[in-house]
């Protein structure tokens, strides 16, 4: 497979192919058209003619390395289309690859082992390496190191697992957002995203003790971290929290995305009456009126690294499981602003 032949199967130039695969933040043309042009790359199995040439020239050592073969498996999200995060994540791991002429030979979910968590009936991808984006419990952990001997894990949090460690610190990167609103002189703030073993929420709790902020548990939405889960936890914040908060830290983007057209709905202006902020900075939250104010989590880094490391860890670079922690970035934008209490809405 070449460039010429997938650019004509997706049906755009060679040179737009090749910007796409090089797009260093994965933006050049259109998402249908970069998702159709990655779906073929993936289905194909391509790898850089670099490859191939180094086979001819007797390169063994260096050829062998670029023709490895990874599997990505998504641990908190069934498809990629339903993680914004995870799926850039995933495309600077596959862009990563492709630099380094592996490929990335297989995706698939936790939830696709969940009939069978033992694996007695479930075929697991056979790969040189894994890489695993997001959390998963620890039977998924124990099949999956009997069927990857290396594997590196992509996360906000670290895990309790002999594993490479890719981490941006969920914690403190929730404590960044809230020390935001604090410092905007917010003393009512709600919480929107799961509470159940969510290293966000244990951050949004301890920092509400330690500033002796509100404690008012119907501040507390616990809902799925996604568009429905957000349109749901700012629903009932609208219901049960009186008077409302004057900010909501919610745990991801997509969660505060789908609460700010609910509170729109409804109505109230953000961030006249409504602070808002988010986690993640995905693509499409800074095209949103207002721009949405986040905390931004090295995504395209996380994925690179993750590939380096795994394949430093395939060829035995080292043997140590490591943890690398990359920073996150607060991003002030529109969603926030100081409170008005006159504008305080009960």
């Amino acid at each position: 497979m070449t460039l010429k032949e997938i650019a004509e199967l997706a049906g755009v130039s060679t040179s737009t192919v090749s910007r796409i695969i090089n797009s260093p933040d994965d933006s050049f043309a259109r998402k249908t058209v970069r998702d159709r042009v990655w779906k073929i790359i993936h289905e194909t199995g391509y790898v850089p003619n670099q490859s191939a040439r180094e086979l001819k020239q007797g390169k063994k050592e260096e050829a062998v390395h670029r023709c490895t073969t990874i599997s990505c498996i998504l641990g908190r999200t069934r498809d990629l289309e339903d993680n914004p995060f995870f799926a850039q994540t995933a495309r600077a791991i596959e862009q990563q690859a492709l630099e380094k002429g592996c490929t990335v030979s297989a995706y698939y979910s936790i939830f696709d082992l969940q009939n069978d968590p033992f694996g007695r009936r479930t075929e697991i991808p056979r790969a040189d390496g894994a890489i695993v984006l997001g959390r998963l419990n620890d039977k998924t952990r124990a099949l999956l190191d009997k069927h990857y001997k290396n594997i590196v894990y992509v996360g906000r949090n670290v895990i309790d697992a002999e594993w490479d460690q890719i981490v941006c610190d969920g914690y403190e990167a929730a404590r960044t957002a809230l020390k935001h609103l604090i410092e905007l002189g917010h003393r009512r703030i709600a919480y929107i995203g799961e509470t159940h073993s969510e290293i966000r929420y244990r951050a949004f709790a301890d920092t509400v003790r330690e500033y002796g902020l509100d404690t008012d548990p119907s501040l507390i939405a616990s809902v799925t971290q996604d568009g429905p889960g957000g349109y749901e936890g700012a629903e009932y914040l609208l219901r049960g929290a009186k008077p409302l908060p004057t900010a909501i830290f919610c745990a991801t983007d997509v969660t505060a995305i789908a609460a700010i057209k609910r509170f729109v709905e409804a109505g109230i202006k953000v961030p006249e009456q409504l602070s808002i902020i988010g986690m993640d900075d995905i693509e499409i939250a800074q095209y949103l009126t207002p721009v949405l104010t986040t905390v931004s989590i090295p995504k395209v880094e996380m994925g690179k690294v993750a590939v380096r490391t795994l394949l430093d860890r395939i060829h035995k670079e080292h043997r140590l499981p490591m943890k690398i922690f990359l920073p996150h970035k607060l991003l002030v934008r529109e969603s926030t602003a100081k409170p008005e209490k006159k504008k305080q809405i009960r």
